[in-house]
């Protein structure tokens, strides 16, 4: 086992140098360069400008730019363009609000996802299975911004209720009870709907997974034995059928940072996914670079998760 995590780690930090690389080159191929704009002094000048470039090294060839990028952000010295605020202290910021998102709509994917796959493959052919089959390809066919405007509209007419933001204005002084009750609206809707897509897909691949285990020997077995159906179902065919989705656990912590752009934008969610878009339209590198690196690190981290979940499930896999 140690063999092959190193062999992997090695893998890894190539392919994490290499995405650097190319993301960073990405950027500064992009038309224009950020000096030419300041977004809060219309009244750039040109030495203004050129003291900008020198603050933010962009006078420096790309080689030397990127060295010194990665130095300030490994030392904690890199700050925003925007407002010059440090980018960690950004990160963390946003970070602490899209925990609960996450956490939310990860726990409601994985939750609801199972029991509509099983009972979809238990019942295929049924009424049950042809209505989470039309309701899943509607959620990942149609874009997420429909529904999320859909729902807003339907939400804000008939309830009456807060769906923007992460808490009403003017809330900040409120008992705790009432805070959290508040709260807990607001997440409601962009926690849902950010799981749909999630639920549709994992549901999905549960029901072919659980198909293909479903009238295997073992399966039968069990029911000859009088065993109860959620054992046989639960215990018996999904537990056959949970290596394929080792993959899928690993490519949970990517979403940590990524998020919803689109369901943060909409909402108003000060999260990293929102900050990713203010970054991006405010031509914010620093920031736009960061999450990038915290993502591949993330999207690393998790693959290697999966193969070492995968090896330990399948010790063959170390020989490769």
């Amino acid at each position: 086992m140690t063999a092959f995590l190193a062999r992997n780690l090695k893998r890894k930090l190539v392919t994490l140098f290499l995405v650097t690389v190319v993301s960073f080159l990405i950027i500064h191929l992009a038309p224009g360069e950020p000096a030419q704009v300041d977004p809060l002094n219309p009244k750039f000048t040109p030495e203004m400008v050129e003291r900008f470039r020198r603050a933010f090294h962009l006078d420096r060839p790309l080689p030397i730019q990127y060295v010194l990028f990665y130095r300030d952000l490994f030392t904690g010295r890199s700050v925003s363009w925007k407002d010059n605020r440090p980018v960690l202290e950004k990160i963390g910021e946003r970070f602490l609000n899209s925990l609960p998102l996450f956490a939310a709509g990860t726990l409601l994917t994985w939750t609801l996802a199972f029991p509509l796959g099983i009972h979809a493959a238990v019942r295929r052919g049924g009424f049950f299975d042809r209505g989470t089959a039309f309701f899943a390809y509607g959620f990942i066919s149609l874009p997420g911004f429909f529904f999320a405007y859909l729902l807003i509209l339907l939400v804000v007419n008939t309830l009456a209720v807060p769906v923007l933001g992460m808490e009403t204005y003017g809330f900040e002084d409120a008992p705790v009870l009432y805070r959290l009750n508040d709260r807990l609206w607001h997440l409601l809707l962009p926690a849902g709907l950010g799981s749909a897509t999630g639920i549709a897909v994992l549901s999905r691949y549960v029901r072919s997974q659980m198909l293909e285990v479903i009238h295997q020997d073992y399966v039968r077995t069990a029911r000859a034995k009088g065993l109860p159906e959620e054992t046989v179902l639960y215990k018996h065919a999904l537990r056959n059928a949970l290596l394929p989705f080792l993959t899928m656990f690993g490519l949970l912590l990517p979403g940590l940072v990524g998020g919803s752009v689109i369901i943060e934008s909409i909402f108003s969610w000060p999260g990293l996914g929102r900050l990713a878009y203010e970054a991006i339209l405010a031509r914010d590198y620093p920031v736009i670079l960061t999450l990038n690196f915290i993502a591949a690190v993330l999207v690393l981290l998790g693959t290697l998760l999966s193969d070492l979940l995968y090896a330990a499930a399948d010790p063959r896999i170390r020989l490769e």
